[in-house]
């Protein structure tokens, strides 16, 4: 394991205090709280069993602790010190790998806006990388004490709503803009761009996203953002490490354990609301993919 820089980890220090100044007292093993729109401080202390879910576009910094989070086709460690960037919608299987009750897992998540990084990203200095030609959408990256002092601006931009509303969105901008500067910039770039994987990519998952239960074929994704089917295979694998088919069935498959878990639809109901005709087949991918089947779950969530 490397450690921060000495300047980094005495700014993450006084990063996780402000952070847990804003959590409170600690009154569960986890905690969340949304001091802003588009921010997240959360708070684990005890490691996790591993959990299924979407990320949105974010960069998420770790200020204690460790974690893993996987996709398809890679797996990311994420330890105090390093953030994580993630440039478009991804179904990833994550858990918390170290965190205890002194020192619990801590981290800063905030959202990632695709117009914030068009209007920054003439002005900030691109760094070339070794790494400029890998498309994937999730890129691990070590903090500076930029970075750090950005987002320690940003908490402190909270404390009243006058500060909120005029020193907040400019915090926001300059930690876009040290993302864009850093040696993950290129990843972020190409969002902005119209060449490239990523734009068509992008289109191709907002088409997927905006209806679930749509019964979409490569053909149609294709057709829709202007590609082959070939070249959409091609960078849709790129940037997300599976193909678009499979990529609807997770999260078809995730949207169906969130509404089975909340009680909203019965366990048929929530299969016909994210595409699946057949009961029997929703079962078996189900269980494939999250190791229980849906009944089980439900008992579960009934007594939870």
């Amino acid at each position: 394991m490397e450690y921060p820089a000495p300047d980094v980890s005495a700014r993450l220090t006084a990063l996780s205090d402000l952070a847990l100044t804003n959590l409170g007292p600690p009154s569960t093993e986890s905690q969340m709280m949304r001091p802003h729109d588009g921010l997240l401080i959360l708070a684990h202390r005890q490691p996790s069993d591993h959990l299924a879910q979407v990320y949105d576009p974010v960069v998420c910094l770790v200020l204690q602790g460790a974690k893993e989070t996987g996709t398809a086709d890679s797996s990311h460690t994420i330890e105090a010190g390093q953030f994580l960037i993630v440039t478009h919608d991804m179904p990833v299987v994550s858990r918390i790998t170290r965190a205890s009750a002194g020192e619990p897992y801590l981290a800063l998540i905030a959202a990632i806006d695709h117009g914030v990084l068009a209007d920054l990203r003439q002005h900030a200095p691109a760094t070339a990388t070794p790494e400029d030609h890998d498309h994937h959408a999730l890129r691990v990256g070590d903090a500076d004490d930029e970075l750090v002092d950005a987002f320690t601006r940003y908490l402190r931009a909270l404390r009243t709503p006058a500060d909120a509303e005029v020193l907040a969105p400019l915090a926001v901008r300059e930690i876009h803009y040290r993302l864009l500067a850093s040696p993950q910039g290129q990843t972020l770039r190409r969002l902005t761009r119209g060449d490239g994987p990523a734009e068509p990519v992008f289109r191709a998952i907002r088409l997927i996203r905006q209806d679930l239960a749509a019964q979409l074929s490569v053909k149609s994704i294709a057709s829709h953002v202007g590609l082959s089917t070939s070249a959409l295979h091609h960078h849709f694998k790129a940037v997300t490490g599976t193909t678009p088919i499979q990529y609807q069935k997770q999260l078809r498959l995730l949207e169906a354990r969130r509404l089975i878990w909340s009680n909203t639809l019965s366990i048929t109901g929530a299969a016909h609301a994210v595409g699946y005709t057949s009961p029997t087949q929703f079962s078996r991918e189900y269980h494939r993919a999250f190791g229980n089947p849906p009944s089980r779950d439900r008992l579960a969530a009934a007594v939870t």
